[in-house]
């Protein structure tokens, strides 16, 4: 290990060296201070990690149900007996988790002494003056150089913000898994769904063999069908017809096309490998092995039941909603929400104002959203240092909202998330 003889730190001295290595450019930057599109490179190149030819890798980008299909598609390429390395972004409970090789997360002495080393690689650039590069960068540079010291054969990658301006954008992708898109990070992004969805898309250059899509709006799929074309790439639109042979493997509703769309990515990147097809049995088994929580996921706490879901859009609330009644024969006797600005809200409200029973609005700390403000939420209002009483305070609990959040209740339910497949 470098710097830390040893000794494994402890919870609070992991904060701390993350802080000081992955979150550092990002917490010292400027007000008004953007990330520099070049740093990653520069990073990379530091690390000698050619980011033209990595090893074959699957690029995921999207809305909401990116960490889903990045499982499913982790966990099929494993059961064919490839070695994978997985970047999540963000991880589901922690900072550490989100690499991970076949399925693991790394032993943490080698997580320290890859945090050190990406590290020492940074402070080797110039002053970040230009801009910073941000904690999903570092962790996919690190994932990158990890990866490839451990003789990884196959990557799945997923995007944190956008696609051709995430640092993913960098990476040369064999194929691009697009998940459903819809209007978020407009600031960052663009304002309409066409700009949001050619940003995630173009995370696909030349080169890039094929690009899988969920059924979007008319207005996501013509941009998409447009890039395609000009990059010459083959496009393969997933949809309840390509899902068929997946029903019953897989969770219903967008969760499972999520899971079908992350296998059928999977096995378009066997095909580039030229390796066999995963057999009906490979695909059963991988998707038996996923255990992937906070994506409708039940969890016993204190004596409460507690339903997670990573839902942020009025149709994902619906459909979790429905999964509890179907689950426990009743609707949720307290939900628990928490969404920012940027994703679904009004679609939450419109939900949480025809349900009967206890709806609450979480507000977390730590976590650079953009939450309403309190008069903007017609109902309770809670704060984190709430959450452990609210989770204990009803029989049936569903907690709803990005992912930070259903990290933060699978944090306190005490899940397990060393392996997830």
């Amino acid at each position: 290990m470098t710097g830390h003889g040893d000794i494994v730190p402890a919870a609070a001295d992991l904060d701390a060296l993350e802080s000081r290595t992955a979150f550092r450019e990002w917490s010292a930057r400027s007000p008004g201070q953007g990330a520099d599109a070049r740093r990653f490179g520069m990073l990379a190149a530091a690390l000698g990690i050619d980011l033209e030819h990595p090893a074959p890798a699957l690029g995921v980008v999207g809305s909401k149900g990116k960490g889903t299909t990045v499982a499913y598609a982790s966990a099929l390429l494993a059961e064919t007996g490839l070695r994978v390395g997985t970047v999540f972004s963000p991880g589901l409970v922690s900072n550490r988790d989100r690499l991970r090789v076949d399925g693991a997360v790394l032993p943490l002495d080698e997580y320290v002494e890859l945090l050190d080393r990406v590290d020492a690689a940074l402070r080797t650039l110039p002053a970040p003056d230009a801009g910073y590069i941000g904690p999903s960068g570092f962790f996919l540079a690190a994932g990158l150089a990890h990866f490839s010291a451990t003789g990884c054969e196959a990557l799945v990658l997923e995007a944190g913000i956008g696609g051709r301006r995430d640092d993913l954008g960098r990476v040369g992708l064999t194929g691009l898994a697009m998940a459903e898109v819809f209007l978020e990070h407009t600031e960052l992004l663009g304002p309409t769904i066409a700009a949001i969805a050619a940003d995630k898309v173009g995370a696909a250059r030349p080169g890039t063999r094929f690009v899988s899509h969920l059924a979007q709006s008319e207005e996501a799929e013509s941009v998409i069908r447009r890039h395609a074309e000009a990059i010459g790439v083959e496009l393969m639109r997933v949809d309840d017809a390509a899902r068929s042979p997946y029903a019953g493997l897989v969770a219903e509703g967008l969760g499972g096309m999520n899971a079908a769309h992350g296998m059928i990515a999977a096995r378009r990147v066997l095909a580039e490998l030229g390796r066999p097809d995963a057999t009906p049995e490979q695909v059963r088994a991988a998707a038996a092995r996923v255990r992937y929580p906070g994506r409708l996921s039940r969890h016993e706490f204190d004596g409460s039941t507690v339903f997670v879901d990573s839902a942020v859009s009025r149709d994902g609330f619906e459909n979790a909603l429905a999964h509890v009644e179907r689950e426990t024969g009743s609707l949720p006797a307290l939900t628990l929400v928490s969404v920012p600005r940027e994703k679904d809200l009004d679609g939450f409200r419109a939900v949480a104002s025809t349900l009967t029973a206890r709806v609450v609005f979480v507000a977390l700390d730590r976590v650079h959203l953009h939450y309403p403000d309190r008069h903007e939420w017609p109902g309770e209002w809670a704060t984190e240092a709430e959450l452990p009483a609210l989770l204990r305070s009803a029989p049936i609990v569903l907690a709803i909202g990005t992912a930070s959040f259903s990290a933060e209740v699978l944090r306190h339910c005490g899940v397990d998330t060393d392996r997830i497949f």
